[in-house]
């Protein structure tokens, strides 16, 4: 029996695999490139000191501890938990204090050397520059830490994640329907053939 005389060809075999592979470059690319998105939209301050904060959106804001960052060309490696840090923030165009709170839902990350885990949340009602300062306290010394200050980023993060592992999924069920038709089909014109193949057998 001639392989060529069967339909679909071997090579949808080929194709399927093919598809499979480009998925995972998919889900590999979007992953990357939408994380690195989210991680550049985090505000990073070196503390202790006092910082200004563009907070351009009202609602709800997070304030990551992170334990492994990247500053400029600094790189930071601290302990992964944190104590005795005392945040504060004020709105530079009134003056007054916005309240902090621990954050109801612990929440960390890991992508591009970074790790992050939350620490305080705080809401805000009209956008504008706001002043964060973080210390030790009177008389208390620890280190230089890295905090992140983003708005629904845990959120966010996560529609990321599961939509590119979608995108996953989504090539491997398109590579496995290729395979199997192609399998079922090939399986159906060879039996197809043997049958003919045996019909023509002379009778002895």
């Amino acid at each position: 029996m001639n392989d060529q005389e069967i339909h679909p060809s071997r090579g949808y075999y080929a194709l399927a695999g093919l598809v499979f592979i480009a998925g995972i470059g998919l889900f590999a690319g979007l992953l990357y490139k939408n994380l690195s998105g989210l991680g550049a939209e985090l505000q990073q301050v070196v503390v202790p000191g006092k910082t200004d904060l563009a907070l351009a959106k009202v609602g709800t804001y997070t304030i990551f501890y992170e334990s492994r960052s990247v500053v400029g060309n600094k790189v930071y490696d601290t302990e992964k938990s944190l104590s005795g840090l005392e945040c504060t923030l004020v709105s530079k165009q009134t003056g007054s204090p916005v309240p902090l709170s621990r954050t109801s839902m612990n929440s960390t990350y890991t992508f591009g050397g970074r790790e992050g885990t939350s620490l305080l949340d705080f809401q805000i009602s009209q956008p504008g520059t706001y002043e964060l300062a973080a210390g030790y306290g009177p008389g208390r010394e620890g280190p230089e830490v890295v905090l992140a200050i983003g708005q629904d980023f845990t959120t966010r993060m996560f529609v990321t994640i599961f939509g590119s592992l979608a995108a996953l999924f989504g090539s491997f069920g398109i590579a496995l329907a290729i395979f199997l038709v192609t399998l079922v089909k090939r399986s159906k014109a060879k039996k197809l053939l043997q049958s003919g193949v045996a019909s023509n057998q002379p009778i002895e």
